[in-house]
């Protein structure tokens, strides 16, 4: 609804010139009701459907604790390795597949339905009658015509009047092109005596069309009422009996409703997240439907009035009442009179990069993407999974990558101060990293906190990188762009960034958030895989490798992937195009188009540092990897072990030390260029990094082509053969890390540097000192020397990055998951939970398992009575060589299912299978081969088994039956 208006004169930079952002922002609200409405109803379908909670069951007969923390719950589920799984496709009812899927397509018809419907139930609800009912002379038709027209709609919308409605505003509504204005009858009133204010409200209205924005607001009204109506009152439902449920279980209890907990807090918070951001993009909409009416002609004049008498005037002094002011701020969808004025007067409300809409985003893409994992987490969705996580990597990403850019631009064109991204980064990590802590996949079902909570700060320090990135190659390609619009250029930084981000939220969903609940690899069991596989002494091995055992589980999921090298390449790769470019001169079109006319300044600013300059960074890191190198080798060479023995343990030493070398040259530079680098720190330390790191590893691939023929430095190689190939298999392994991994690490270290260097220099100056000069103009290079370096690097770079992207044969280790898993991770269960862990293996296959090997034993021993079973052939091959190969194929089966829940019991058990393998093997090549000894060897092994097994059955049984009480 709007009234009378007016405004100063208009703002200096035109608020569209990279666009308003709010698309994004409610994208990202449909993927949250489509995630949130998807998960509710997957979970509702798997309650009806598997009303006993069997799949509980299957987690417990596992091993799983529930009063463990999320990293035991799922390291059980890992040791059960193949069983797991098999246990929930064979117990587990399940709904059809495709069962969700109608239910949701269900909602968004409902949803349809009801943003058809909004208009005409709104147009009954006001009592709107047609134009024509209260102006029978047609004198109001001319002046809504002239309006349409100012306001450049292709399609004029009905116009109606509310004669019921007093107040003197307007609001507009309709569906798909189909829109009316609805005037006020309070509003037709004044319109003789104050024509310009009714001039003003229609306007606003009409704006609105312009805009485009009718069909998103009531599309989010619609979806809104159908997730409160429909949606959330069934999870209640749900949740309640979840609760109702677990009370009648001692051992699952306080689990259960603890994640209902969980459950009830997400949906809290979720709905409050969900209403904030609908409130923001309704609020944005209001304001820049101010400033098109104002564009468009409207009067000043009484809009300061109404700011000044209007409803929602500024707070009362008082810090209190001020903060209160500003809060209830939030919830309001249209902005209050005196915030309005202010936007208006000073549009840098609608450029700056706003923190409750950044962590809000942050917030709830973070609880769809927990939400989306839930829904698609099958092996048949890997990959749709994979594409729908980078999607919403992108759209994260924009959100605020889109706010900076906007704010960079207004800043250069008014020459204001550039914003450095900081806060933006921020404010986006941290709504991530609540987003993390809402949801219950780091915590687990006994805590509400994650164990190590701050290894949420990566999330932090990814985005806050993630945009200072983007505020300084903003501000580069505002200063040098030359086209008639900017919207290409930060279309390029923004797929840059959305290509960094894909790849570390990527591996944050799969791998990095795991690290919150603990360290879930065993150092002890990859080092003595390495020790396996890779033979061959050192000085020192076992401590050497037990350093890579704790550094490969950081390093392997992220730094070997085949998209590291793309996401790093094109952080610097892009910076370093701009030293292609001629000298900026001149004003752009698109700077005067956002200026609107008005006097345009010079853009092209202090400019980049010499590329040389950047070169003598580049030389010393490089010249530090390649001394580095030689010298490595020397040293290697003195402790060379034999030649069949050089290509375990000390090959991998060496290219790690290799790699270290590179690395710290690499760091050299960065930290050189962003110690001295006045502009554009962390672009300039990028490019200056990335080169290094590229010239160090083509140093070390050089000198790896000649070993064999150096003398003192002859480290792999028994003879001198020069051959480039030999040294391609060392390249593949070291460039990802060298040229991924090590960018990222080097972005990280240039940004330190130039934090310091703003440190040292802020307590050098006083406050009233100018910002300070970029110094002398550099001396010109030749154009065509620049594009020719950038050029080589460019395509050397990308023609690698090429190559490795292929797909390659993986490799052969002899590490298990059983090694994989720390046992120190895996907490010993309370007696109560044992026997319900033990009793649900019996439920789910034990207790079968138990009979038929009883069962078979009983036969061996059976037909062992008979006289002829050692004196005829024949009758042991039919009576019993059945039983000895049922009782090999048992043990397979056995070996297949969980493992006993009491780790004691369980050798038993697993001891009984085995001699039972055992004595059946000898059973039957004694009846294939006519060996008696070996058969009869066979049957007294039974003997001794039938004598064994009712002690170890009993176990099991007495160990379910102490729990079978609790749950």
């Amino acid at each position: 609804m709007s009234r009378t208006m007016a405004a100063p004169p208009r703002p200096a930079v035109d608020e569209r010139v990279l666009g308003a952002g709010t698309g994004l922002r409610f994208a990202l609200l449909l993927v949250l009701f489509l995630t949130s409405s998807a998960t509710i109803v997957t979970q509702i379908v798997e309650t009806l459907a598997d009303p006993r909670n069997i799949r509980v069951g299957c987690a417990l007969a596992a091993g799983a604790d529930p009063e463990s923390d999320y990293l035991g719950i799922g390291l059980a589920a890992v040791r059960a390795g193949d069983a797991y799984p098999a246990c929930l496709r064979r117990y587990v009812p399940t709904a059809a597949a495709w069962v969700p899927f109608a239910v949701l397509a269900a909602l968004l018809i409902a949803a349809a339905t009801v943003y058809w419907l909004l208009p005409r139930w709104k147009g009954r609800r006001g009592r709107v009658v047609p134009l024509q009912a209260v102006d029978p002379e047609g004198e109001l038709r001319p002046l809504l015509d002239e309006l349409v027209r100012v306001a450049g709609l292709s399609r004029p919308p009905r116009f109606v009047v509310a004669p019921a409605a007093a107040t003197a505003g307007a609001v507009v509504f309709g569906r798909l092109r189909r829109y009316s204005v609805c005037l006020h009858g309070g509003l037709v009133a004044r319109r003789r005596r104050d024509p310009e204010g009714f001039r003003a409200v229609v306007l606003h209205e009409l704006a609105h069309l312009r805009n485009h924005d009718i069909d998103v607001t009531y599309a989010t009204v619609a979806l809104w009422r159908v997730f409160l109506v429909a949606v959330l009152p069934a999870y209640l439902f749900n949740i309640a009996q979840d609760l109702k449920d677990s009370a009648a279980s001692a051992i699952l209890g306080p689990a259960e409703r603890l994640g209902n907990g969980h459950d009830l807090l997400l949906s809290g918070v979720m709905i409050a997240f969900v209403y904030l951001a609908r409130a923001d993009i309704l609020r944005t909409r209001e304001t820049y439907a101010d400033l098109d009416a104002l564009a468009w002609g409207a009067d000043a004049r009484g809009w300061h009035h109404a700011a000044a008498h209007g409803t929602g005037k500024a707070a009362a002094p008082g810090r209190l009442r001020r903060a209160l002011a500003s809060f209830t701020a939030l919830w309001r969808t249209h902005p209050a009179w005196d915030r309005r004025l202010a936007a208006l007067t000073d549009p840098r409300e609608l450029f700056a990069p706003h923190a409750l809409t950044l962590f809000v985003a942050g917030a709830t893409a973070t609880i769809a993407g927990d939400q989306l994992s839930d829904v698609l987490n099958g092996p048949w969705a890997a990959g749709a999974l994979r594409v729908l996580t980078a999607l919403q990597a992108g759209l994260i990403v924009a959100i605020p990558g889109v706010s900076v850019w906007r704010a960079v631009a207004r800043a250069v064109l008014t020459g204001g101060r550039i914003p450095t991204g900081l806060r933006a980064g921020w404010w986006t990590g941290f709504g991530l990293a609540v987003g993390e802590l809402l949801t219950s996949s780091t915590s687990g079902s006994t805590r509400w906190l994650p164990n190590h909570p701050e290894t949420l700060t990566v999330l932090i320090l990814i985005s806050v990188g993630i945009m200072c990135w983007t505020a300084q190659f903003a501000e580069l390609s505002v200063r040098s762009w030359r086209g008639r619009t900017l919207r290409p250029a930060m279309l390029l930084g923004l797929a840059a960034i959305w290509v960094v981000f894909a790849l570390w939220y990527a591996w944050w969903q799969a791998d990095g958030h795991t690290f919150a609940t603990g360290w879930a690899y065993s150092e002890t069991g990859i080092r003595d895989a390495l020790l396996h596989d890779l033979p061959g002494t050192v000085p020192a091995d076992r401590d050497v490798l037990a350093g890579f055992a704790a550094a490969l589980p950081l390093l392997l999921p992220i730094g070997v992937s085949p998209f590291i090298g793309w996401a790093a390449a094109v952080l610097w790769l892009l910076p370093l195009l701009a030293w292609t470019r001629r000298p900026a001169t001149g004003v752009p079109d698109w700077a005067r188009r956002a200026l609107r006319g008005a006097p345009a300044p010079e853009l092209s600013g202090p400019p980049l540092p010499p590329l040389r300059r950047v070169l003598l960074a580049t030389a010393a890191g490089t010249a530090l990897c390649w001394v580095g190198t030689v010298a490595l080798m020397a040293v290697m060479h003195t402790w060379q072990p034999p030649p069949e023995r050089r290509y375990g343990t000390y090959m991998l030493i060496h290219l790690t030390l290799v790699l270290l070398v590179v690395v710290c040259g690499t760091l050299t530079a960065a930290a050189l260029t962003g110690l001295t680098a006045r502009r554009f720190p962390l672009l300039v330390a990028l490019v200056a990094a990335g080169t290094t790191a590229l010239l160090g590893l083509a140093g070390a691939a050089v000198l790896g082509t000649a070993d064999g023929c150096l003398g003192p430095l002859n480290t792999l190689a028994t003879s001198c053969h020069v051959m480039p190939a030999k040294v391609w298999p060392t390249v593949q392994l070291l460039f990802p890390l060298a040229l991924g991994l090590n960018i990222f690490v080097a972005a990280a270290v240039a940004l330190l540097c130039t934090a310091a260097r703003g440190v040292l220099r802020s307590r050098r100056r006083t406050a009233a000192a100018s910002p300070p000069d970029s110094g002398p103009a550099p001396r010109r290079e030749r154009l065509v020397l620049r594009r020719v370096t950038a050029g080589v690097v460019c395509l050397t770079v990308l023609a690698l990055t090429a190559a490795m992207s292929l797909p390659r044969a993986a490799g052969h280790t002899s590490l298990t998951k059983q090694q994989l898993i720390p046992t120190a991770a895996l907490p010993t269960p309370s007696p109560q939970v044992l026997a319900a862990q033990t009793d649900a293996w019996l439920r789910l296959g034990g207790a079968g398992l138990m009979a038929r090997f009883t069962t078979e034993v009983l036969a061996v021993l059976t037909a062992l009575q008979d006289k002829a079973a050692l004196t005829d052939r024949g009758f042991a091959a039919t009576r019993i060589r059945p039983h000895c190969v049922a009782l090999e194929h048992l043990a397979a089966e056995t070996a297949a299912y969980f493992p006993v829940p009491d780790s004691r019991t369980q050798t038993r058990w697993a001891a009984l299978h085995e001699r039972g393998k055992q004595a059946g093997a000898d059973c039957r090549r004694g009846i294939e081969e006519g060996k008696l000894t070996v058969f009869a060897a066979a049957m007294r092994s039974y003997v001794d088994i039938g004598a064994s097994t009712p002690a170890v059955l009993d176990s099991i049984n007495a160990q379910a039956g102490r729990g079978r009480s609790g749950h």
